[in-house]
Parts: C-alpha cells; structure tokens; sequence
C-alpha cells in the first residue's frame, strides 16, 4: 500500500470519526471485525513475530482439530486454512464429480459457489425463507433432478436454519448428501446437539469476521468413517501455510485488534495501521468475486495457527453467550419500527453472529441514520445474491428481498 496510503487511511479514519460524532454516534462506532481477539491473543502473535517458531510441527495442529471435533460433538475435525478449503475438503470427501449438481441457498457468500464450480460440479439455487434466511425446503424440492447428488444448508447469521428437519428428511428421501454450512453459526444448538453434525459433513470459518478468529482458517467435521478417511487424505496432502504467511496473518491479529477492540484504539488504531497497514489481507480476492481461482499459499492449518484457534476455542462459549445476552437490545428498537425481530426456532439456540433486520431498501441504501438512531453503523451482510460478487440469482423472490432490505446490527458492542 506504501507509507504516503496510510496516511491518506489515517486522515479519513480521523474525518469518519468527526462525521460520526456530529452525526449523534460514538468517534468509532461498535465493529463487526475481529471482536473475539484480546490482548492474549495478540501475546501469542508476537510470540510468533519474535520467535518464529516453525509452523510445521503437526502435533499443535492435530490438537486443535482434536478439541474442536470434541467441543463441537462431532467425531473428526480438519482444520484448513479457510472455510472454502474446507468445503472444498467436503466436496472431495464426498467424491462429488464434474456435471453432478448441487442445491443451494440464493444468498450466500460468492465463495461457496465458486469452491463447488472449481471442482466442475453445477450450483443450482433455491430460494431462502425471511425467517432465518436459510435455505427454503419447499423450494429446494423443486430444484432436485436425476443429477442432484447434494443439498447444502446454512446457518446464517447464527441462527438456526428454520428448515433443518425438513431439509434433512428431504435429502433422505431423494438420496441426497447434507453439506452443513456453520461458517456463520459455530456452537448454535438444535435440540442440544451443536450444528454442523446433522449432515454428512459441515464446515466452520474462524475468518476475522466470524465468532472465533485466526484471521484466516476453517474447520471441516464429519461423524462418518469412511468420509472421515476421504477428508483425512485430502488434509495429509495439502500443504501448510509458508512462515511468510503466517507471519502476515499475525501481523493482522495485532492489527484487527488494535483498530476494532482495543479499548483505547481511537489512537492505538493508528498506530497499528501504520505500523501493519501494508500487510492486511483481504478476506475475497478479486479474483474469487469474480469466478475464478485464485493461488492458495497453503491448504492445511499449522500449528502456530491452531495455537491460535485453541486459545480462540477456549473463550468461543463466553463470547456466544455474550452475543445471547445482547442482542435483545435491538429487540425494542424492532418493533418500534415494526420490523420484524429474527426467529429462533423451537429447541434451537442460536449464537447470533449478527442480528438480522429487514428494514426498507432506502435505508439499506443509505445508512447513516443509524449513527443518531443506534450509535452504530449496520452491516450489510449481503450485498448481492453471491455477496461480493454483483452476480445475479434468478427467479429467488425472498433473496432478492433480502438482498434489498436486509441490515445487520453487531452483537458484541465495545464503544469508544
């Protein structure tokens, strides 16, 4: 980015801030981004910065994926270097072949698609229900052909999807997989049983805006033997992440906490972008919004990463119950409005990764008013049908709703 950007960076965090305050809200208003990091995570990051222990060592990776499979409920866990790697594990472990077609939700992230289109299986969407967003039932039936071989879910949000059951009976009346994906809900129950252990596979994103945080990783479960022995494979032949990447993603943990969690990071913000600025990843490349595979510097979770992910795993049950306890807030301003508050469904409790909302398009539009309003600036978790991408979905009436009216509102709040 070079020195001259940062600065430029610096002068417009400081303007957005006065805008904030003469708009009625906090300087940095409540952020969606790396809100599970504390201070002893930024610890184990300089141990790295200052050590640089090798992150080859596989005992600390096969650790985390042992405390993860166990927290979870599941039998095995495989720890990647991010959610779409682990789907794209999935998508292996389940020996899915090119023209085969796979059912999804019509809004969602433009990276699940694209990890089914590299492996050339066809993506067919089916629309979402305004309840919890998830996938319809109704609609998936309509979308399943002799070619369909499996369903992907989502919990979105941290909700638990509306339709489970009935997306679960419906892909074992048509001999269909389940693919769980739980990028957006790890440790939401249903019944007791924590998702993601329902279908034949699920897979989980620790990416710096989900509810634990490596900046950049992914899990995949499965309670299936056989599927277990595919996915262990395609781990064992991945390669780890380079000391050069780690090194960056540490970098961001010292970064992300500065800017969005440190109590005083109204100057600590500054100082961390000036001194990490340039090493910042971005979450999807420009390549991937637009379809296409990008270089993947490492496939498999090292160990200096996983000691990240325990240390993160060990506070995930605190900070959901955190999110619990807050959300209710919003719950007053909703019906003020007459919005709509987000469903739980019956025996489920959700972790609440945000807090769904769907407010008049012009509002999504322009978000301004809710610096006066809430003091805080709203997500807008999606933007599009396959969020990045500006890529359309046809004939999905509930996504294209959501798609223009759905905002989200933070469930961990830490003002400044």
């Amino acid at each position: 980015m070079g020195f001259h950007h940062l600065i430029i960076e610096l002068v417009f965090r400081k303007a957005r801030g006065v805008l904030n305050k003469v708009s009625g809200g906090p300087f940095i208003p409540p952020s969606f981004i790396s809100m599970t990091l504390d201070e002893d995570d930024v610890e184990l990051a300089n141990q790295w910065l200052n050590d640089q222990t090798p992150p080859n060592n596989p005992q600390g990776a096969e650790l985390f994926e042992k405390e993860f499979a166990r927290w979870n409920g599941s039998k095995h866990a495989f720890a990647f270097m991010a959610g779409r790697i682990a789907l794209g594990a999935c998508i292996h472990a389940l020996n899915l072949k090119q023209d085969d077609e796979v059912i999804l939700p019509a809004y969602t992230c433009v990276v699940v698609p694209n990890a089914f289109h590299y492996a050339g299986i066809k993506t067919v969407y089916a629309d979402i229900e305004l309840d919890t967003y998830g996938l319809d039932v109704s609609d998936a039936e309509k979308k399943i052909t002799t070619k369909t071989k499996a369903i992907l879910l989502h919990h979105l949000f941290g909700l638990v999807c509306r339709d489970y059951e009935a997306l679960i009976d419906l892909a074992e009346k048509h001999n269909l997989k389940v693919i769980e994906d739980c990028a957006q809900a790890t440790g939401a129950e249903y019944q007791k049983v924590r998702v993601g252990n329902r279908g034949e596979v699920a897979f989980f994103s620790s990416e710096k805006s989900k509810l634990f945080n490596t900046i950049e990783g992914g899990v995949a479960v499965t309670n299936d033997e056989g599927l277990a022995d595919r996915l262990r494979k395609y781990h064992d032949s991945s390669s780890p992440a380079d000391e050069h990447r780690i090194t960056r993603i540490m970098k961001n943990v010292i970064l992300n906490y500065y800017i969005h969690k440190h109590p005083r990071r109204i100057w600590k913000g500054d100082v961390g972008i000036l001194k990490y600025g340039d090493d910042r990843i971005i979450s999807t490349t420009t390549e991937e919004e637009a379809g296409l595979q990008p270089e993947i510097p490492g496939k498999k979770m090292p160990a200096s990463l996983a000691g990240l992910g325990l240390n993160q795993l060990k506070k995930l049950d605190h900070y959901n119950q955190v999110r619990r306890e807050t959300v209710p807030q919003w719950d007053p301003w909703c019906k003020e409005k007459g919005y709509k508050i987000p469903k739980v469904i019956n025996d489920s409790n959700p972790v609440f990764l945000r807090y769904p909302v769907m407010v008049e398009p012009e509002r999504k539009q322009n978000l301004t008013w809710a610096l006066n309003e809430l003091g805080i600036m709203p997500g807008v978790w999606f933007v599009s049908h396959l969020h990045p991408s500006s890529r359309k979905v046809p004939y999905c009436p509930n996504a294209d709703k959501a798609v223009r009216q759905c905002i989200n509102l933070p469930s961990l709040l830490f003002n400044s």
